[in-house]
């Protein structure tokens, strides 16, 4: 698992669509992790107990730690969805690599559902110590009914000039502007230049990086500008 192991408790979970529910933590005295980093969490449940990972949603400056993730109904989830405030489970962390390279000031991110854990938590560190990153993300998703953090984002991209979401979906409504079926090289090259020094960062379901990684390689951005990370458990 990596990192070090603790107890934490429940403080608060939602569900902001459909299918993908948000679950808060306390913070561990003394847990510090870098924005893009994973924690593991481990619960019993009906099939034993069972250790997961999920990436950081949060920012090492929110007082809380949060995840988002897409109810399966695994034995895992159920588990999971099963908790009330206040029920202690144990934590492990932080791991993983997919943090933005010191001196690097401009990134995009190619994710899609729940990959979006990684890059909010590296674009909300970024608006809460006011570092001027410029981001652009590319956020594919099944439908209007489930975007998650829509509200948040939204916000980042009046409040901060440099932040730009394009929304990306697999099923659009009669009135949607947006871009619409999956992204292609064809989408990203409308709406920058690859070449213009940007890091990108891709994180979701392994087939979802796979397709992301073969359009990186169409619009001539090189593995060393590039930083992916598969979510494991998903088809």
């Amino acid at each position: 698992m990596g990192g070090d192991s603790y107890t934490v408790q429940l403080t608060a979970s939602s569900s902001p669509c459909s299918s993908t529910s948000t679950f808060g933590f306390s913070r561990p005295p003394g847990y510090a992790f870098e924005p893009g980093q994973y924690l593991s969490l481990t619960l019993d449940t009906r099939e034993g107990a069972q250790t997961k990972q999920f990436s950081h949603c949060d920012a090492p400056g929110d007082p809380e730690t949060l995840i988002l993730t897409r109810m399966t109904g695994s034995a895992f989830k159920d588990a999971l969805a099963a908790l009330r405030p206040g029920d202690r489970v144990a934590m492990s962390g932080p791991s993983g690599r997919l943090t933005l390279p010191e001196g690097v000031d401009r990134a995009a991110f190619l994710v899609g559902g729940v990959g979006i854990t990684p890059m909010r938590s590296i674009v909300r560190d970024s608006v809460q110590r006011a570092t001027g990153l410029t981001a652009l993300v590319f956020d594919a998703n099944l439908d209007e009914s489930c975007i998650p953090l829509l509200e948040e984002f939204d916000g980042w991209e009046r409040e901060h000039p440099g932040i730009a979401f394009v929304h990306v979906l697999e099923r659009p409504g009669r009135g949607w502007t947006g871009e619409s079926g999956y992204v292609s090289p064809e989408i990203v090259l409308r709406h920058c230049d690859p070449a213009d020094g940007r890091h990108w960062f891709v994180s979701g379901p392994p087939a979802m990086v796979e397709a992301m990684r073969d359009v990186l390689v169409a619009v001539g951005v090189d593995a060393e500008h590039t930083h992916v990370e598969s979510f494991v458990g998903y088809r």
